[in-house]
């Protein structure tokens, strides 16, 4: 199943009526599914747009519908194959997809917000077992929701918050496609999530491999900015981007160069084999 088909209204229903509590619990998840399928659909369904039977009050229900369907988040920590647990990666990582997709619209986004989406997508983030685009869009969401004003609970004093980051610029290296571009602000954001350098809670290392990183992903995608750009990609979601990880990387290297003069001295030598490695790339391509 994919997309909403043509009678969109009666598709939406059934699909609700599938999601229903009282449902088993493979059909919920079936349906789940495909709405994620659906999600770029869903996504430009807007007040402005509204196709021939379709209102807001359906959308309101498929909303809370989904809320049913991914419950919140309590103590468990190990994935569970059952299709109602609470904690379920295939099930969670089809949700985040079908989130990150909706959360470009602010209509949507308000929606989801009344009906505790957000506050789900919060509650996922310290899990594990999720591949590297799920993590990255699961990121991008949490770097919307800072952006609007909401503050999160968490920083780089979280080993788990450290990792997941780390990750996602790792992740990052070799974008692929306009999403990866387009939301470097928002991975900007949240990187920045309680960064102090007067927070000693966290490593000294994990600043400076961060930095290294950052340069390193700098100078790759602004070597292979023309080859983005023949992929699609805007030029000016390329600058923006290319512009976001330079503050973000003058700040990481004020922060290391005002730790201690040893932990300075090795980043000193790792940042500039990076950016040797970086330079002689540039020259040989």
């Amino acid at each position: 199943m994919r997309g909403l088909g043509t009678d969109q209204r009666r598709y939406i229903m059934l699909l609700n009526r599938c999601m229903d509590h009282n449902r088993p619990s493979r059909l919920r998840l079936t349906a789940l599914r495909a709405v994620c399928e659906a999600g770029q659909e869903l996504a430009s369904i807007t007040s402005a747009s509204m196709p021939q039977g379709v209102d807001v009050q359906l959308l309101d229900t498929l909303s809370r519908a989904l809320s049913s369907v991914v419950p919140l988040n309590d103590d468990q920590t190990n994935d569970d194959i059952r299709p109602h647990a609470t904690f379920h990666s295939y099930r969670d990582s089809c949700y985040i997809r079908l989130i990150y997709a909706l959360t470009k619209d602010h209509g949507w986004y308000q929606r989801l917000d009344r009906d505790c989406h957000l506050d789900r997508c919060i509650s996922l983030a310290n899990r594990t077992g999720y591949s590297l685009d799920v993590q990255f869009y699961l990121v991008a969401i949490l770097g919307r929701i800072n952006s609007l004003g909401n503050e999160l609970p968490f920083g780089p004093s979280q080993e788990w918050w450290r990792r997941l980051i780390a990750q996602t610029w790792e992740y990052v290296k070799s974008p692929r496609g306009c999403d990866y571009i387009d939301e470097i602000p928002a991975l900007v954001t949240v990187t920045r999530l309680h960064l102090s350098d007067s927070d000693h809670s966290v490593p000294r290392e994990w600043f400076s491999g961060l930095a290294v990183n950052l340069t390193l992903i700098w100078f790759k995608w602004r070597k292979s900015q023309a080859d983005y750009v023949k992929l699609g990609i805007a030029q000016a979601s390329i600058d923006a981007a290319l512009f976001h990880m330079d503050d973000l990387q003058y700040e990481l290297r004020r922060m290391v160069n005002q730790r201690n003069t040893t932990t300075s001295r090795t980043f000193c030598r790792k940042f500039a084999k990076a950016v040797a490695i970086s330079c002689k790339e540039f020259t040989c391509h």
